[in-house]
Formats: structure tokens, C-alpha cells, sequence
């Protein structure tokens, strides 16, 4: 009886991880306000919602090639649930379970061959992985971690034991991966490079021909990248561009070295000492395979995300290392099920040499906040315990837990240590997420999100003309107002991204090609028609007007040189189009300027001693025989010119 019961308890003991991980990562999901991972996540989400509301999801062109086309099926479910609130809230717990579900593979292939105790540490090890706090984003590391961890371990099991089906298998899940994640094409000659070190260790290469099929899309897959890098959209010029050897060597170095810090040291260890061991037993198949794969996977990931960080992202892209700490945990429960074996010489060599890789890299450089929206690893080094800088504090780290991995008694107590450090990891970076997204929605979307679906009552365009927080803030407007049908971007500011966007030049009647009924643009600009609504988005950011056009759709005023409150702390312009006839009216601040000079198109019309006065007010006239041509009033101040009103009054 008491058997049975410890074999059911056993059982329960996976699918109790999973869903104590679904509800752990869901209540951590809850506390992101909304994206902040931008443009990333709403290009996902768009992507979705037009897929599961519309029907629509493009596959082609620098619109749709290279985005997910399995993320957005997946997603666009729960999104379209109610109202887009209510939908975003739902994707939470459901993508918490779906990336939980990486633990299945790890657990599944140890248990086979180390037992149950390792292999629930090792699914635990996986689930407490910082990655996977990516359930609260809408990103496809979401699908990728669990795919991408099916795949490899699939991989594994070819290698291992080669057949067919077994091969089918591991393809079929590489191409859902790269389904999911363009990156994931890595993954193929991942299994490749395996199978050719597997057979090396064996000595036998008559099994090769048996993976005729994997040659076949290797070669493949190796032509269309010479001839048809078209294919991969939106990641062509990542693809066919050119890397500096210098800092994608750099830069491969500092992933590899995280990687080994990212899983706990410990386990990059037991990896090490499992390969030494599998190369004097060739009957290991298990253990030979599984270094095979976590070699190759270690090796062409790392310099894939190395080079790519070189010329697009050079920092820590902990999300793009993501199919590789499941690997390193399951040789941890591999290693230990063999008796966690540490022959002298190669474990002391083994903790020096890592010890060594990890003091050898420049953290205080390498640790940084804007490495922290891709790599939630460095939660604890960014605000080190003790006050200790990243390197100091990796150094000491690493050296306590290197010592344990060489004279520990119980190496499954390491392991527990090693979880706990993976845990204290995850819900530090937890902690710091919910204020960092909480000012990101501010600053890109403000308060309530879905204003202009409130106000408006047709379609809308997005006329940007930049803005301090970048083309992120359309992208966020777009999700949460799905009114927003298109992007009228004044050249030569230009949104990130497959949106539906068109560059104009600034036309000098101030024309634009809208027929949209309403347009919405930051209050650097105004348009001519009635404003509608208005959001404010902090002192910091320049606030939204939402706008019914006059027909046709026109410019009103441009103004540069205006900070959000007001401050000018150089000369200002106000272009106002269509300007016969109206007067510009100001009220300013003198602050730090004394005397007050304004040009109209570069002759003077006023010129005025502000010295002690508290603010001054004014009203310019044009004169109603001016031309078509826009006129451009220049403000010049001292060295700050505050103003609280700056508006054009047309004539009646």
C-alpha cells in the first residue's frame, strides 16, 4: 500500500510542477500592465488579432515574412475572448501552462534514463528558469521554449536511436519551431552537427546514410538561403548582411559565458564531466547523444546569437538562448543518475576552467538596464546584494558554487541550492518588470488605453512625425485601438515594422493623403478640424490629440524646438500652413530670458525686454494678402523660454 502510494505521489509530481509553475508564472504575468517589449509585441499581437477577427495573416514580403506564423494562431485565440481587457488578461495563465509544458521533454527523456528524482529536478530547474517570466509577454519565446525543448530532446532520441519515425519526429518539431521563430532554423543543423559527433564518438559511420532525409533539408535548406534569402522577409538583411568578425566573436563569448552563469554553473559542470565520462562508454547511448546535441546546440546558437547581437542588439539576448538551459538540466539529471560521478583531475580542471570563462568576463560592462527587457537573468546583478558590482558578485558566486560542485557530499543538495538560485533570480526580475512595464505604458499608451475607441466613431490614421519615445508608441496605440487602420508618416520619420504605413513628404499647402474621418498625432503637430479627445502620456512625453478632420485632410501647425512642458532652451519654429489672414498667439514665460526676439519667415516682427515680467502674452497677425506658401515664425529666447500657450487662429 504504501508503495502504491509513493508510485502515485510520483506520478502527481510532474503535472503538480506544471501547474504550480502555470499558476506562479501567471501571478507574476498579472503584474505587466500591458507591453512593453516593443515594437515586438504588438507586431505579435496585431498579427493575431488579424488572424483570429479578420482572417488575415500575411505570409509574404517584408509584412509578413519572418514573423511567427504559429504564434499568432496560438495567441489570437485568447486575445479575441471579449474585450481586448478581457483578452489580454486570458492569454496570461493560458501561455503560462503552454511555456510550463518545456518541462515535459526534460522530464520525459531523464526519467528514462537517470530515474525520478533527477529528472523532476531537472523539470523544476526548467520551469524556474527567468525565461519563462516571457508568459507574460506577447512574444513567441512563449511557444518557442516549449517547441524548441521538444525538438532538441526529439533530436536526441534520433541520435540516440536512429529510425525514421524517430527523425520525422525531430523534423517535424524543428519545422513548428521555425514556424514560430525564424531563429529556430538553427536548430536543423543542430541535429546535423549531432549526428555527425555521435558518430564520431561511435566510430561508426555506416548509420549515417540512415539520415538521408535531414541531409537532404540541410541541403535544402543551406540553397535557399544562397539563392532565395527573400524568403526569410523581414530577417533577409540579417541573412545576406555583413558581421564585424571582431564583435560577433565578442559578443559569442559573453553568451556562452552567461549561459554557464543562466543555468547555475553547476549543471555547465555536470555537462562537461557527462562528456568526459561518455567518451570512455560508447554503450551510453543516452548520455553520448545527449552531450552530442547540447555541443552543437551550445556551439551554433551561441555564435548565431552572438554575430545577430553584433549588429542589431549588442547586449545580452538571454531570449534568444532559450532552447539551451533544458539541455543543460537534463545532463545535470543524467549526471546525477549515473551517481553524479567527479574524477579529481577533470572535475578540478572543469570548475577551474569555468571559474576562469566566468572571472575573465567584463560584467560591469555586459550587465546593463537595457539588456533587461531580453535577458531577465541579470535581476540580481543589476541591484547586487551587499552593493557588490556585477563582476565581484558573479566572481563570488561562482566560486561558492563551484566549490560545493567539487567537494559536496550530496550533489542533489547542490542541485536544490541551484534551484533555489534560479527561483530568488526569477522573482527578483519579477519585482523590477512591474514598475519598468508600468512606465513604459505611461509613456507609450497613457490612460485608458482604448481612448480613441471610446471617441472615435470611424477609422483613424496615425500621422507620426517621430516622437520622443519612438515608433513603439504607434505600434502600442495601434493594439489597444484597433480603430487606428494606417500610419501617415511626414518623411523622413518612418514606424519600425510590417504596419500598414505610407512616408509622405511635408506638402507646402499642408495637404495629406487621409480619408479616414479622424486622424490622431502628438501636439507637436496640429491638424485642421476639431479635436476630438485628448491623452496625456507625463510631463516627459508630448500628449495625443485625437482629431475630426475638415476635408481635405491638412496640416495645421508644425512646431520644433518646444519640450512637452513648454521649455524652449534654443530658437523654437512654428510653421503654420494655410496662414493668410489668421495671428499666432502666445503666452511665454520668461525664465532665464531677458530679451525676446520672433522672426516671420526671417524678418523681425517682434522684439521685446522681458525683465521682471512674470509671463507675457502676444498675438502676431499675417496679413491676409500672404501667399500660399506656409509661414514660419522662429522664437528666440535666452537660455530657457517657458510658454504655456502656442496657437495659430485661423480667420473665420
Amino acid at each position: 500500500m504504501a508503495r502504491a502510494l509513493r508510485r502515485a505521489s510520483l506520478t502527481l509530481a510532474l503535472p503538480g510542477l506544471v501547474g504550480l509553475s502555470t499558476l506562479l508564472h501567471w501571478l507574476a504575468g498579472r503584474t505587466v500592465a500591458g507591453l512593453w517589449i516593443m515594437p515586438d509585441e504588438a507586431i505579435y499581437a496585431v498579427r493575431a488579432l488579424g488572424l483570429w477577427d479578420h482572417g488575415r495573416l500575411p505570409l509574404f514580403g517584408q509584412s509578413g515574412a519572418g514573423y511567427s506564423v504559429l504564434y499568432p494562431a496560438f495567441a489570437g485565440g485568447p486575445l479575441s475572448v471579449g474585450s481586448l481587457g478581457t483578452g489580454y488578461a486570458l492569454l496570461k495563465p493560458v501561455q503560462a501552462l503552454v511555456m510550463s509544458l518545456a518541462a515535459v521533454p526534460v522530464y520525459a527523456f531523464t526519467r528514462r534514463h537517470a530515474g525520478v528524482l533527477p529528472s523532476l529536478l531537472a523539470a523544476a530547474l526548467t520551469l524556474a528558469a527567468p525565461i519563462v517570466l516571457f508568459s507574460g509577454y506577447v512574444m513567441t519565446e512563449v511557444l518557442y521554449y516549449p517547441l524548441a525543448t521538444a525538438a532538441l530532446f526529439a533530436s536526441i532520441r534520433a541520435v540516440e536511436s536512429p529510425s525514421y519515425r524517430r527523425q520525422g519526429i525531430a523534423l517535424a518539431l524543428i519545422a513548428a519551431a521555425v514556424g514560430t521563430r525564424v531563429q529556430g532554423a538553427v536548430l536543423l543543423p543542430v541535429f546535423g552537427g549531432a549526428v555527425l559527433v555521435d558518430a564520431a564518438l561511435r566510430r561508426r559511420r555506416e548509420q549515417l546514410a540512415r539520415f538521408w532525409p535531414l541531409w537532404a533539408l540541410l541541403v535544402l535548406g543551406a540553397a535557399v538561403v544562397l539563392l532565395l534569402p527573400r524568403a526569410f522577409g523581414a530577417y533577409e538583411a540579417a541573412v545576406t548582411g555583413g558581421y564585424h568578425l571582431g564583435s560577433g566573436l565578442r559578443l559569442t563569448g559573453e553568451h556562452l559565458a552567461y549561459l554557464v552563469l543562466a543555468v547555475g554553473v553547476v549543471p555547465a559542470g555536470a555537462l562537461v564531466l557527462l562528456a568526459v565520462r561518455s567518451l570512455g562508454d560508447r554503450d551510453d547511448a543516452a548520455a553520448r547523444s545527449l552531450v552530442s546535441v547540447t555541443v552543437c546546440a551550445t556551439v551554433l546558437v551561441g555564435v548565431q546569437v552572438g554575430f545577430f547581437g553584433s549588429r542589431y542588439a549588442p547586449h545580452l539576448l538571454e531570449r534568444d538562448l532559450a532552447a539551451l538551459p533544458p539541455l543543460y538540466f537534463a545532463a545535470f539529471a543524467l549526471w546525477l543518475g549515473r551517481g553524479a560521478p567527479r574524477p579529481r583531475v577533470a572535475t578540478s580542471l572543469t570548475a577551474f576552467g569555468l571559474l576562469a570563462i566566468l572571472v575573465a568576463t567584463p560584467w560591469n560592462d555586459v550587465v546593463n538596464w537595457d539588456a533587461f527587457p531580453d535577458s531577465p537573468g541579470i535581476a540580481l546583478l543589476l541591484q547586487s546584494p551587499g552593493g557588490w558590482r556585477p563582476l565581484t558578485a558573479v566572481s563570488v558566486a561562482a566560486a561558492a558554487l563551484l566549490v560545493l560542485f567539487r567537494f559536496a557530499p550530496f550533489m542533489e543538495a547542490v542541485g536544490l541550492v541551484v534551484l533555489g538560485l534560479l527561483v530568488w533570480t526569477s522573482v527578483k526580475a519579477a519585482d523590477l518588470v512591474e514598475p519598468y512595464a508600468a512606465g513604459a505604458q505611461q509613456v507609450l499608451v497613457g490612460t485608458p488605453r482604448d481612448w480613441i475607441q471610446r471617441d472615435a466613431a470611424g477609422d483613424v490614421a496615425y500621422v507620426f512625425n517621430g516622437d520622443l519615445a519612438g515608433g513603439p508608441v504607434v505600434w502600442e496605440q495601434r493594439f489597444w485601438n484597433p480603430r487606428i487602420r494606417r500610419v501617415v508618416s511626414l518623411a523622413p520619420h518612418e514606424v519600425a515594422g510590417p504596419i500598414h504605413q505610407v512616408q509622405v513628404p511635408t506638402r507646402l499647402d499642408g495637404r495629406l493623403p487621409i480619408d479616414e474621418p479622424y486622424a490622431v498625432a502628438n501636439d507637436a503637430l496640429t491638424l485642421r478640424g476639431d479635436p476630438v479627445a485628448k491623452q496625456d502620456r507625463g510631463p516627459n512625453q508630448y500628449g495625443l490629440t485625437l482629431w475630426r478632420l475638415a476635408k481635405p485632410a491638412r496640416l495645421a501647425t508644425m512646431i520644433t524646438g518646444v519640450q512637452p512642458n513648454g521649455d524652449m532652451t534654443g530658437p523654437a519654429t512654428v510653421t503654420v500652413f494655410g496662414c493668410a489672414g489668421g495671428s499666432l498667439h502666445l503666452t511665454l514665460l520668461p525664465k532665464a530670458t531677458t530679451t525676446l526676439e520672433i522672426d516671420l519667415d526671417g524678418s523681425a516682427v517682434v522684439s521685446k525686454n522681458l525683465s521682471g515680467l512674470p509671463s507675457w502674452s502676444t498675438s502676431i497677425p499675417v496679413p491676409p494678402s500672404r501667399g500660399p506658401f506656409p509661414c514660419a515664425f522662429t522664437i528666440r529666447g535666452g537660455a530657457l523660454l517657458g510658454s504655456t500657450q502656442i496657437a495659430f487662429a485661423y480667420p473665420s
